[in-house]
């Protein structure tokens, strides 16, 4: 599985940038885990288009949510205001145009639509323009915004707005325009776009009604799923001697991008499953404790719960000796990197029980933590590292892993404090034992003097 970060993403693309399903659309598609859209107009053709990005979603265990314009007439404006219900005005609006597909490829793209909503990994919300009273605007209004935000499995995310509309036209034959924006660089703009589209979705904006699929609406669109057991034809691979491979100097059409779509690998599927298992937000957040080697006590689950659900955290763990803050800790540290929200780990400890951090954490938490002594870093000996054990870095980059075990001891010193401060990457999380030695010099005396060094330091680090 791809990650976002693993492109380089135009700050804007158009159709003098290339193929904008190729550059864009299905590249992100392929590493996302969450996909939501606002869109004024949408046909099945554009998800049928991205094959193997929808493939790649679909993989991810991702799921899509669809927010698209509706624009009512005379006629039903009339009816809400003699008191029909809206959503029973927008099911007649759009059951009075019926899904009567002749070609075979408009077939195919309503049977992947149908398959994906039937399976949970697509949504679709319908909406309506209103008045600053939430009462319909009859057809002059229409619903017009286009933006969208893709998450992959590590959190990163990436928003885009221009005037492309969910439809096949629109990603291949249109002269649109896309504005892009990254978490890693403009994370503020990305927040703005989910929040706007979090009100769309929730039905909180003040000019637009927001409601669910007519249930008749399903239904038509429920004829064109596949049979028992069957995956849409768009997502079954042609056979070799059929695919249309476009020359290594030729841009591959959108038609050829559909026949190259790979098959869905059960296999893919179910791993793909338990990769994102941690993330999920009814029982994801338990994967980290019933995949570890330790039962915890329910003061121990009680304290990481209250870490977990409040992230980014801050905590202290005062409790008494032998009650498990260290098991404590290994449960947030395990579920946060099972889960993406940590990928960068800093475990600062008195020089003496580095050792047994690191036994703790890899016979309790199955991590193998390296100790960084100052000079190389040093692995728990086990089958997968024979041969491997040490590694000698430099006062360089030896910040570069991911995840380390360090002594206090040393980090307080000056010349390392810079090391920890400047590196390159933030930590996503610290911990840090015995942290009563990070306090006021004099701490309750008559004397009491400003922060010793290791208060310092780990100021500096949040």
């Amino acid at each position: 599985m791809s990650l976002l970060l693993d492109h380089p993403w135009l700050v804007k693309y158009t159709p003098d940038d290339g193929n904008l399903v190729k550059l864009l659309y299905v590249p992100a598609l392929r590493c996302a885990v969450r996909y939501d859209r606002l869109t004024g107009y949408f046909s099945a053709s554009a998800l049928a288009l991205a094959a193997r990005g929808v493939e790649g979603l679909l993989m991810n265990q991702g799921r899509m949510r669809m927010v698209v314009g509706c624009t009512l007439g005379q006629a039903e404006i009339d009816a809400i205001s003699k008191g029909e219900a809206l959503k029973a005005a927008v099911e007649r609006s759009i059951i009075a145009v019926p899904l009567d597909p002749v070609r075979p490829d408009v077939v195919n793209a309503l049977e992947l639509l149908a398959w994906m909503i039937a399976q949970g990994h697509l949504e679709v919300k319908i909406a309506i323009p209103c008045d600053a009273s939430r009462k319909p605007i009859v057809g002059t209004a229409i619903f017009h915004e286009k933006a969208g935000i893709i998450e992959d499995r590590t959190g990163e995310r990436i928003a885009f707005n221009g005037s492309l509309n969910e439809t096949a036209a629109g990603w291949t034959q249109n002269w649109e325009s896309l504005n892009v924006f990254t978490s890693w660089d403009d994370a503020k703009r990305v927040a703005k776009e989910e929040d706007n589209f979090a009100r769309i979705w929730a039905d909180r904006a003040g000019h637009v009604l927001t409601i669910d699929v007519p249930t008749a609406v399903r239904d038509d669109l429920f004829r064109f799923l596949p049979e028992d057991n069957q995956l849409p034809a768009r997502l079954v691979t042609a056979t070799p001697e059929g695919r249309n491979l476009p020359s290594p100097q030729e841009e591959p059409s959108a038609e050829a991008i559909v026949e190259l779509a790979p098959a869905v690998d059960l296999r893919k599927l179910v791993w793909g499953f338990i990769r994102q298992a941690p993330k999920l937000a009814n029982g994801g957040e338990r994967v980290g404790e019933v995949t570890c080697a330790v039962t915890p006590w329910p003061h121990q689950v009680r304290a990481f719960d209250r870490m977990y659900g409040k992230w980014p955290t801050k905590l202290l763990i005062a409790d008494e000796v032998g009650l498990g803050k260290t098991v404590q800790a290994g449960l947030l540290i395990r579920q946060a990197l099972l889960a993406g929200r940590a990928r960068r780990i800093l475990i600062m400890v008195p020089r003496n029980v580095r050792p047994q951090w690191q036994v703790e954490m890899r016979e309790k938490f199955n991590l193998n933590i390296p100790i960084y002594d100052g000079q190389k870093l040093v692995w728990y000996d086990s089958p997968a590292m024979r041969g491997a054990l040490e590694r000698p870095v430099g006062r360089d980059v030896w910040h570069q892993e991911p995840i380390l075990i360090v002594s206090s001891h040393l980090m307080r010193r000056r010349d390392r404090q810079a090391e920890l401060l400047e590196a390159a990457e933030p930590w996503d999380l610290v911990v840090l034992d015995e942290a009563h030695h990070a306090r006021r010099k004099g701490a309750g005396s008559a004397t009491e003097g400003g922060p010793n060094a290791l208060l310092k330091l780990m100021r500096g680090l949040r």
